[in-house]
């Protein structure tokens, strides 16, 4: 595996970068929309996030959290906004990026004066990524292993189910024991889409039972299917050359693995200051104890290294998981944590932030101690008088 720390230095242009370069327009809806009419301004503009104002906070809602609406005519959007952080013109790619990894978006909004003025779009910081020379980054380096994937002869509310739960955007289709294409949110969104009035009817009426039609050849066939051997250049290049917000990669014939945009963003990862390189991805400067999230890191690692020395780095990655009954964040965690002879992984979620650090820094004190009673045992194994064992 590539360093992060590598890595992180080499990506410094893109990660400085001011995100006024890259801005391009946004979908606006207003807090007064419908689900019904929030779809519509998504699948006419190719959105996959919407925003507006209310007030100074910035909402916004993805296709995903779109899934999970039932009465999609008369339910206002409203309940379904999240309050996110925006950005301004002269914040930089790496701050965009942090965003973009914790709230699972695929654009930040950039305010100025209480107005929304334009978004900062993955698919445009992939773009600049893809300027840099990323051929020495193995693909598998990034990739999400073992895709969740569905049967083209699965009905699409069971995608549906599978989406809204899971929080993913991509599903590969297995059709006679190959991928055949990919679901995505996008292809959902397009069922529950609002048509033109025929008489008194909507096609939204009729919303369960367009569900519980088979998959079939919904999807998209232009995605990328590489080897698990190719370069992260190579896995950018075909995602931007067939327009794919994902690129599968296979090995004989299976499906060993996913990259999406989002995966990608995510090695412009940002550095704690500590003796030991540490990475963190998806910690939003808004969040109110994020110096102390880092702090709590930083001692993590710092307590590790006292009985395992050759640490050399690690990364923490924060995915936030957004309710919309108690509209309240819930945060999973992962640290990994290199050594030349192993890798430490460790996993947590919590509503508290600050508190999922504090047990993930109880399970390595506890790591450490289990540690130490194997090594106290091989001390008095040697010990031992051979005499005393024959």
């Amino acid at each position: 595996m590539v360093s992060p720390q590598i890595i992180y230095a080499h990506l410094k242009v893109v990660r400085d970068l001011q995100v006024n370069k890259i801005l391009k327009k946004a979908t606006i809806i207003d807090v007064s929309y419908t689900v019904s009419k929030t779809v519509g301004a998504m699948v006419n503009s190719n959105s996959y996030d919407v925003f507006c104002m209310d007030g100074k906070d910035v909402l916004a809602v993805s296709a995903r959290e779109l899934l999970g609406t039932k009465d999609v005519e008369n339910m206002k959007i409203k309940p379904i906004l999240r309050k996110i952080q925006a950005l301004t013109r002269d914040d930089t790619i790496e701050k965009a990026a942090a965003i973009l990894s914790h709230y699972r978006m695929r654009s930040v909004p950039v305010v100025e004066g209480n107005e929304i003025v334009g978004v900062v779009d993955v698919k445009d910081i992939v773009g600049l990524l893809h300027k840099q020379d990323l051929k020495w980054i193995p693909a598998n380096n990034i990739l999400t292993a073992d895709p969740i994937t569905v049967k083209n002869s699965d009905s699409l509310a069971t995608a549906r189910k599978i989406m809204f739960t899971k929080k993913i955007d991509h599903l590969p289709v297995i059709k006679a024991n190959k991928v055949s294409h990919v679901l995505t949110s996008m292809h959902l969104l397009q069922v529950i889409k609002p048509t033109e009035r025929l008489g008194s009817m909507l096609r939204g009426l009729d919303l369960h039972k367009e569900y519980q039609s088979e998959i079939g050849n919904m999807g998209s066939t232009r995605i990328p299917n590489l080897d698990t051997g190719e370069s992260l250049s190579t896995v950018i290049e075909s995602m931007l050359k067939n327009d794919a917000s994902c690129c599968l990669l296979t090995l004989w014939d299976h499906v060993h693995g996913i990259i999406t945009y989002k995966d990608i963003v995510n090695i412009l990862e940002s550095k704690i200051p500590s003796n030991v390189p540490l990475f963190i991805v998806g910690l939003p400067e808004d969040y109110g104890s994020a110096a102390i999230v880092k702090t709590k890191f930083d001692k993590i690692i710092r307590n590790l290294i006292k009985v395992f020395p050759d640490v050399e780095q690690a990364k923490a990655s924060i995915k936030t998981i957004h309710n919309q009954v108690s509209n309240r964040p819930h945060y999973e965690v992962t640290v990994r944590i290199f050594s030349p002879y192993r890798t430490f992984n460790y996993a947590e979620m919590g509503w508290d932030l600050s508190k999922v650090f504090d047990v993930l820094g109880t399970k390595v004190a506890r790591n450490l101690v289990q540690h130490g009673k194997k090594k106290r045992l091989k001390t008095s194994i040697r010990k031992i008088n051979k005499k005393d064992i024959f």
